[in-house]
């Protein structure tokens, strides 16, 4: 196996596009747990495989080239008959990524392209039966299907619905000989998912809590007992969790992202723990850490952001402000609704008013409920801007302000009100990483909101936040 995929195989995208592949020791000790046989029947095994690492260990195209070995490869466990494999990810971006590095890998390979054609969205094998696909899980997309190998990648986004699709595929699975699931994901925050039941299930296998002989759970991560403070421990942590540290994964790299990142999402992605994300979006006493005297200077620029409500919540006004030393100066308006309805003259008003008294940069916004104030009070001069709360704006936003808290460089009046929206956020994942929102609390967090989304416009370059949202007449 382990000789086949070195002949064969190529690497996708990467420093190393189309560069033969060398596999490296720990990859070899994953296939060879993979392609066991059963010791009396001689048949696979593993029937279903959860690797489970962190980031940065080339799972993904690791299962690439499992899959088309079980595409083209020596049938190793009997006849293969037709070859089918769906390669799932929970979306169509997710699931090209391993898909994708298995069309570089067919199209580059001087061996591969003569037994394969690789298109768009399968590879069909020639002169013979097979194919493998990419497919999203969507439910109702996959039902029928009779798959002899899947590749199921990031299943700690498989949520929902999506969790039913692995269902589905698997089952059909039962109709073939041989046939075989390589699960491949980092950690997610919800042990009550997919991915998080297969984790404790895998605990449990491996730990002898349950005889199941069919079922393989690799699970590379460091224990819960390295103070990450510590320099040396921060280092034994990251080699402890990651076998790929070392060889191409730089492991200073790794180490610079620890003061980077959130903590719970740097053990989650570099340390391969588990995390329960919700809970902890700031580290204990980073945001009082930053409590001091604010007072606006009239003649410096600012930045101001409103997240506007139109009942039942509040609004929240927030005005940043880069200080001589070297920080962000931020304070916060917030109203509360008179019943069920927010009072938007008053809204309206405290924007002019800061308008006459400062030098306003710019005024973001979210068009979702502020269209028709923010038209009015751009015709009146002021800097109106659209800014959406879709997570490609909200995920860097919200990892700016981690940052600046973090680092020490933001000063907040120690506000109750403010104080009390920014430690009620909780983080929510995204695909394209991690924002805040309410959480299960449902409480308010709409000071912490308009404040993030000033100091992500206070550091981002102008042509590269004003142009694209300014409204024009």
């Amino acid at each position: 196996m382990c000789h086949w995929i070195e002949r064969h195989c190529v690497y996708g995208e990467g420093d190393f596009f189309g560069a033969p592949v060398k596999l490296h020791r720990f990859q070899r000790r994953i296939l060879y747990w993979l392609y066991e046989y059963h010791p009396v029947t001689g048949a696979r095994r593993y029937r279903e495989t959860f690797i489970e690492v962190p980031k940065g260990q080339g799972k993904t195209p690791l299962n690439g080239w499992v899959q088309l070995f079980e595409l083209v490869g020596p049938p190793l466990f009997g006849p293969k008959g037709s070859p089918l494999i769906p390669v799932a990810a929970a979306s169509f971006e997710q699931a090209d990524l391993i898909f994708g590095d298995m069309k570089h890998c067919c199209r580059e390979s001087t061996t591969l392209r003569h037994f394969v054609e690789a298109y768009e969205n399968e590879i069909l094998v020639k002169n013979g039966p097979g194919r493998a696909y990419r497919v999203a899980a969507m439910a109702g997309t996959n039902d029928g299907q009779r798959p002899s190998s899947l590749a199921a990648d990031e299943i700690h986004e498989w949520s929902g619905n999506k969790e039913r699709v692995h269902l589905v595929l698997v089952n059909g699975m039962s109709k073939r000989g041989n046939s075989m699931v390589v699960n491949t994901s980092t950690p997610g925050s919800d042990l009550d998912t997919l991915a998080g039941r297969k984790h404790l299930y895998g605990l449990r296998v491996n730990g002898g809590e349950v005889v199941d002989p069919r079922f393989l759970f690799v699970h590379y991560a460091a224990p819960d007992i390295y103070d990450l403070t510590d320099e040396e421990q921060l280092r034994a942590a990251i080699l402890r969790a990651n076998p790929a540290a070392g060889s191409f994964l730089r492991l200073d790299d790794v180490i610079a992202r620890f003061h980077q990142i959130p903590e719970f999402e740097f053990r989650r992605y570099h340390l391969g723990q588990w995390t329960r994300a919700e809970e902890c979006w700031l580290p204990p006493g980073t945001w009082e850490a930053c409590a001091g005297t604010v007072s606006l200077d009239p003649d410096r620029p600012v930045f101001v952001a409103v997240d506007m409500a139109l009942k039942h919540d509040s609004v929240a006004v927030a005005i940043v402000q880069p200080t001589e030393d070297g920080k962000i100066a931020v304070s916060a308006t917030v109203w509360t609704p008179d019943g069920d309805t927010v009072d938007v003259i008053a809204v309206e008003n405290h924007l002019r008013d800061l308008h006459r008294r400062f030098r306003v940069q710019t005024i973001a916004y979210d068009p979702a409920y502020f269209v028709r104030s923010a038209q009015v009070l751009f015709d009146e001069g002021l800097p109106m801007a659209e800014f959406s709360q879709h997570a490609g704006s909200m995920v860097p936003a919200c990892q700016e302000a981690y940052r600046l808290i973090c680092d020490g460089l933001l000063v907040h009046p120690d506000d109750a009100t403010l104080t009390d929206h920014v430690l009620a956020a909780a983080v929510r994942e995204t695909d394209n990483g991690w924002r805040l929102s309410k959480g299960r609390s449902r409480r308010k967090i709409d000071g912490c909101i308009a404040m993030v989304m000033a100091l992500f416009l206070c550091g981002a370059p102008a042509e590269a936040v004003i142009e694209p949202w300014v409204l024009s007449v």
